[in-house]
């Protein structure tokens, strides 16, 4: 019933974990039941190892969290070493993600992630809002055609990337990245936002600014997901704000192939297998599949004066 096809890789749901909310390894798989998670996104890994950025990291608001962790990893040669071995157990479709700060940094990683047996695809992280250098690939499109292009050319796994919501158009850019062969887009990563401590005179987050995630960010995803579909046909991943099955099935209606849950898991990390449930009673009750549902959004015409 949930299963779902993103260009060659089958999944046995449309419901996939968001880079940076489930870690670099299998270990929180524990929290869900089988069949209910479609593919195990990964945090992003660089060529070196990076600190990340000093705390405060990370801070709640009513409508999500605000983050600037600032990719902190311990590396590739890690990574090859004591996570990959890990991967080649898991039962479900597991995506790389790869980040960097020049076309060679992304290559390299690319070329890495073809070459682990335990990787099925891998997604190249060319937004986050939270680190220096690279942000360019994100917000310039022949930057952006340029890495996706010498980063396809080295492939051996489906190749998606990841668009950022920062920009003035996002259709340019997902024309361009589809262009260069992307596999798969994924829309949308985190939105540049500031929380202050009025009292202190300060931002909260030591780094200034963060990306801001969870459901106050629905809304405007679900409008770059709609638009980016409008001008490319290949598979959308969405992003940002889903925590229910509603959630989910408008995402697909607006021309999402899969979501990706991320904040909601971090206060309830099982809130996927309870949105799989949801989706499963839901479809069978409207008679309904997830087929005829994606990208079914009718858009109103406009009223004439």
């Amino acid at each position: 019933m949930l299963r779902t096809q993103i260009g060659d890789l089958s999944l046995p749901s449309p419901l996939l974990t968001a880079s940076g909310t489930f870690g670099h390894d299998p270990a929180a798989l524990a929290f869900l039941q089988p069949g209910d998670l479609g593919a195990l996104v990964l945090k992003t890994v660089t060529p070196e190892p990076r600190p990340g950025n000093p705390p405060q990291r990370m801070a709640e608001f009513p409508g999500g969290v605000l983050n600037a962790i600032g990719l902190e990893n311990k590396g590739l040669d890690y990574w090859r070493r004591e996570v990959a071995p890990q991967l080649e157990q898991v039962s479900m479709p597991v995506v790389a993600n790869a980040g960097g700060h020049s076309v060679s940094d992304y290559v390299a990683m690319v070329q890495a992630f073809s070459a682990m047996r335990g990787v099925a695809a891998i997604e190249l992280n060319l937004s986050c809002p939270n680190v220096q250098g690279g942000i360019q690939f994100s917000t310039d499109q022949n930057a952006l055609a340029e890495v996706v292009a010498a980063c396809k050319s080295q492939a051996q796994k489906p190749l998606w990337v990841k668009l950022s919501p920062n920009v003035g158009q996002i259709q340019p850019l997902a024309i361009a990245a589809a262009e260069a062969g992307a596999d798969a887009l994924t829309v949308c990563n985190t939105l540049m936002g500031l929380l202050v401590d009025w009292r202190r005179r300060r931002p909260i987050l030591a780094n200034g600014t963060g990306g801001m995630s969870g459901p106050a960010v629905k809304p405007l995803a679900l409008r770059l997901v709609w638009e980016v579909k409008q001008v490319v046909d290949v598979p959308i991943v969405a992003s940002g704000g889903a925590r229910c099955a509603d959630d989910v099935l408008e995402y697909l209606v607006a021309g999402a192939t899969a979501v990706q849950i991320g904040t909601a898991s971090f206060r309830r990390p099982q809130a996927i297998s309870e949105i799989a449930q949801e989706l499963r009673q839901i479809l069978e009750q409207e008679d309904l599949s997830l087929q005829e549902l994606r990208a079914s959004l009718v858009w109103p015409n406009p009223v004439s004066c």
